[in-house]
């Protein structure tokens, strides 16, 4: 948090960003139309900062997340993060970004792959990026779940075996895992 009379630093620059999905039909599957889920979004947060975003349903706040986090590309805009343009990143560019931005998805069940462990899960976000040894994940593992209120017995067992609000603690422990210096959080009150 920037101290009183200092400029804080942007994390996130968000500029005239649209996302809008193709309407595909005809015998040749043409675009036919389009539906505008973003359409010009402007915003800035600065580190430490905790911003919200508010609006009806359907107007767009889960996809503009989604965008920012690059899970979807936008149509038009930029996205600045750290002062670098990542709107358009190469597949290696996109991994090492998305150890800085991390997403807790409104619905826990369908973030979470029923056919793996949550130990498994908990896992691979160090697996993927090569950090840490196998006995090193294993206690990290065993942290993130003290931290969000679950015990380590836990990673033996799989999303089903939860209720809604484990299953979202063990989604918000994965996003927590890599230290991110960005979350985007689906629908946080639920």
């Amino acid at each position: 948090m920037a101290k009183s009379g200092e400029a804080m630093k942007t994390l996130l620059e968000v500029k005239d960003v649209q996302k809008y999905f193709p309407i595909r039909g005809g015998l040749l599957f043409k675009e036919i139309g389009r539906v505008h889920a973003v359409s010009n979004v402007n915003l800035e947060i600065g580190e430490g900062e905790t911003v919200g975003l508010v609006g009806e349903s359907g107007c767009g706040k889960s996809t503009l997340g989604r965008v920012i986090a690059g899970l979807y590309r936008q149509s038009a805009g930029s996205i600045h993060f750290k002062g670098k343009d990542i709107s358009f990143l190469n597949s290696q560019e996109a991994k090492t970004m998305r150890q800085e931005i991390q997403v807790i998805f409104q619905d826990p069940y369908e973030s979470l792959n029923p056919r793996h462990s949550i130990g498994y899960i908990l896992e691979e976000p160090f697996v993927i990026h090569k950090i840490g040894t196998p006995a090193e994940r294993g206690k990290w593992v065993d942290e993130l779940l003290a931290r969000v209120g679950l015990s380590p017995d836990a990673k033996n067992k799989f999303p089903h075996e939860f209720s809604g609000g484990q299953r979202q603690r063990i989604g918000i422990a994965r996003a927590i895992s890599l230290k991110p210096k960005l979350i985007v959080c689906d629908e946080p009150v639920s």
